[in-house]
């Protein structure tokens, strides 16, 4: 009996370290790519990235799957995950470079509306009044804080929204791999491919790959090994804890970036940026409330 509650207790707990430890994870992945971005372009970040997330990736598969860590069944799902992904950390890469950090962040954590929008059409999902009313106010969020009225600014600030829509359908695409394939091995072939493709690329047009050496090399290797640790704890994450749990501390990430923006890189949003900050994390919350509920009543109905 005592073995069994502890176990009970245990689980939730190691979900919930398992996400805070993500949260801060993709915080030192955020402030890498600001603090790197003036001394090196956006193809040596992705290259390094992809890169040093390999080996981390491939022992955890390995551990995971053993011989069948390859192994996918739909590979044309695959084929989706790796566009959407690609296009989503590019986006998010530009964003972060380019914006303020908690501006950014808000921006791509607001991926949860987008996914409410595409969800009716592509997972035949039934949204209610609910959820409906917190995407229109966290729409209104995501205008205010683009400010598309604000000149320069909105033209990157169009980088946030995309990332954001990019990693609504990457949400989408996840589920459907979900229920055939293992994490695990999705990841290493996503990793994979993103360092294949930016290879090429680098092969085909060398000058693009900035020369870099000494705390500049140890940043960019460091990005890529946080980033394969940051998939792995979301990733075990979800097997331990409900999705709305987990959903709600990612974004504990908004006002941390925001906090590490004005700390390190002296950036400071406005009263307005701060209101729609607000708006998207409360909407956000009350989608993943909404998402709770509607599974508790999907589980208990056959009951």
């Amino acid at each position: 009996m005592t073995s069994s509650i502890s176990l009970s207790v245990s689980r939730p707990f190691l979900g919930l370290l398992l996400s805070f430890i993500a949260v801060l994870l993709g915080l030192v992945t955020g402030i890498l790519i600001k603090k790197t971005a003036l001394d090196v372009g956006i193809v040596t970040t992705l290259f390094y990235r992809f890169l040093f997330s390999i080996p981390l990736l491939c022992i955890y598969a390995l551990y995971v799957r053993g011989g069948q860590f390859l192994q996918i069944n739909q590979t044309k799902t695959l084929a989706l995950r790796i566009i959407f992904g690609g296009s989503g950390i590019i986006f998010w890469f530009l964003s972060i470079r380019n914006m303020p950090f908690g501006q950014a962040t808000a921006l791509f954590q607001s991926a949860v509306i987008f996914v409410t929008i595409f969800s009716p059409l592509m997972l035949g999902e039934r949204i209610g009044i609910y959820r409906w009313s917190a995407v229109i106010a966290g729409l209104s969020g995501v205008f205010i804080v683009t400010d598309p009225f604000a000149g320069a600014l909105s033209l990157y600030a169009l980088f946030g929204v995309c990332a954001a829509m990019s990693g609504a359908a990457l949400s989408i695409v996840l589920r459907r791999l979900g229920r055939g394939d293992a994490p695990a091995s999705v990841a290493l072939w996503y990793n994979g491919s993103g360092t294949i493709v930016v290879g090429l690329v680098v092969f085909m047009m060398p000058e693009l790959l900035d020369p870099v050496g000494g705390q500049l090399l140890y940043d960019l290797i460091l990005l890529g090994v946080i980033g394969s640790a940051l998939q792995i704890c979301f990733t075990s994450a979800y097997q331990y804890s409900d999705a709305v749990v987990v959903s709600s501390i990612r974004y504990l990430q908004i006002p941390l970036s925001g906090m590490a923006g004005y700390l390190m890189f002296a950036e400071v949003m406005n009263m307005t940026q701060i209101i729609g900050v607000i708006i998207i994390i409360s909407s956000c919350l009350v989608i993943a409330w909404r998402e709770f509920v509607r599974n508790r009543e999907t589980t208990i109905a056959p009951e």
